[in-house]
This record gives C-alpha cells, structure tokens and sequence, in this order.
C-alpha cells in the first residue's frame, strides 16, 4: 500500500480504538446494547447523498443498501449495473458508530470495444461521530463522518487507487413532520500522477411523510471538481415496513453531460 494512504487509515483506527475505550452517559456500549425498546426512530443515511448525523444505536447492527441499482457516470458513457452493493453500520455508543461498504458484483460495460471485468467494485471505511441532536432533542443535529475508500475493493494492493475525505452531516427538523438536511463534503480524487486533487459537494434536501407509512425526499448536489462542476437533481420513496425495516426507490438525474445518474431498488434494516 503506498504510503500516502497510512494517514487516513490510521486517522480512522486512532478514532476506533479511542471510541471502544467511551462509555457513553447513558452506559451503553459495543458489549451492551441499547434495550430495543429505547432504541431511536430509525434513521437512515440512503437513499439521498445527504448523510444522516445520527448514529447507530450502540451495540446495534443496521445494513442499508441497493438491491440494485443502474449508473452512468456521465451522459457520453454507458452505464454499470450494481448488485448488493451494502452499507453495513455497528453502533459502538451513545454518540460514535462505525460503517464499512462494499459493492459486492459490478457489470461493467465495455469501454472502447474492450470488455471490462465483472466483479466487485469499491470497498469503505467509516466511523461517524454525532456533535449533537443524536437523541431528537434539539431541532438541529451535526455529525463528523471521515472516511477512506479503495475504489477496486483491494486494499492491499500497491498499485490500487485509494479516495478519502471527511463530510459534515447536518439536518434541521422543519415541522412535526418535514426535516430539512444539508451536508458539505471535502473529498480527495485520485489522479493521472499518482496524487489527489481536492474536490468539494455541498447537499441540500427535504423529506418527509406522503401518505400512511410513504415518505418522499427530495435533493439537490454541486459538485466542485478540478476540472467541471457537476448538478444533480435527485429524489425518491421509503416506504416505512415497520419501525425496523425500510425499501426505497430512488435517483439521481445528472443535469449536465458531465454528471452522473442513478436509478436504485433498496433494503434498509436494523437488529
């Protein structure tokens, strides 16, 4: 692995042995977990780009993911599908959760009359930590979410392109019923030279209730990269199955040539 990649991951270890080492006010923890009956609303941070800034439930599990999902990275490409490609979240106390995922089968298309290899696509490390709002107690919540991502799924291979970054998850509840989210995202691009080029994304979005157990989002995302600016328009359905389980319908509609869009069927749980 080239050097310039130990910072982050040992920046995200540093975070995870400090966290293990926290009781949290209420005294739950990775090795006792909240009761289910004092668990939070569920929370989820799919399937808008904006992240949620509340954390797992300590000692908890949540998986969220696409059951599949249909990309194309801009308008003069075609497009990838993605099959299980899963957000996998281990609360670890009151204010701290970690997350890896994992797109688990990728059909690539051909680029220039060469086929590309099927298989698994990106591998991520995270660890979120909530500011404050955690609990629903304050109108407003943030979190801090560092993360490092292997973009072939081989992280120890020397040769394997390696993208990181740190987002600021923020929501504001609006009313009883509609909240208002936004997150600004610094990220480092791997480039041609074997350096990274700092680019920038900035979220904005409402949800809320439909009907019955239907909840709708909507989103809107700048992107800021070296050399083009992308805008997306995105929007989508959860459909609450119970207070434990969630699918989704959702996309994103890339506004200009260089954008991407996204169309996805997703599963959302918690144990």
């Amino acid at each position: 692995m080239n050097k310039q990649y130990i910072l982050p991951l040992l920046s995200l270890l540093l975070l995870s042995t400090q966290v293990f080492g926290q009781q949290s006010q209420a005294g739950y923890h990775l090795f006792k977990p909240v009761p289910r009956e004092n668990m939070r609303e569920f929370a989820l941070d799919r399937p808008d780009i904006t992240e949620s800034a509340q954390t797992t439930d300590a000692g908890h599990f949540q998986f969220e993911g696409d059951v599949i999902k249909w990309q194309r990275n801009s308008k003069n490409e075609d497009g990838t599908l993605l099959l299980w490609s899963g957000l996998y979240k281990l609360g670890l106390n009151k204010n701290w959760d970690f997350h890896f995922a994992y797109e688990l089968y990728n059909i690539r298309p051909s680029v220039e009359g060469v086929d590309a290899e099927d298989g698994n696509g990106a591998l991520t490390f995270r660890i979120r930590r909530n500011l404050w709002g955690n609990d629903g107690d304050t109108k407003t919540a943030l979190g801090l979410l560092p993360y490092v991502t292997f973009l072939s799924g081989k992280p120890f291979d020397a040769n394997e392109e390696v993208q990181f970054g740190l987002a600021f998850p923020f929501s504001f509840a609006l009313s009883d019923k509609f909240d208002l989210g936004a997150q600004p995202q610094f990220d480092f691009l791997p480039n041609a030279d074997g350096s990274h080029d700092l680019s920038f994304f900035q979220t904005i979005m409402i949800g809320g209730p439909v009907i019955g157990n239907l909840d709708f989002y909507s989103e809107a995302v700048v992107f800021f990269e070296k050399t083009t600016t992308k805008y997306l328009l995105n929007g989508g359905l959860i459909y609450n199955v119970s207070p434990n389980v969630k699918v989704d319908v959702a996309g994103n509609l890339g506004v200009n040539k260089e954008s991407p869009t996204r169309v996805y069927l997703g599963l959302s749980f918690r144990i």
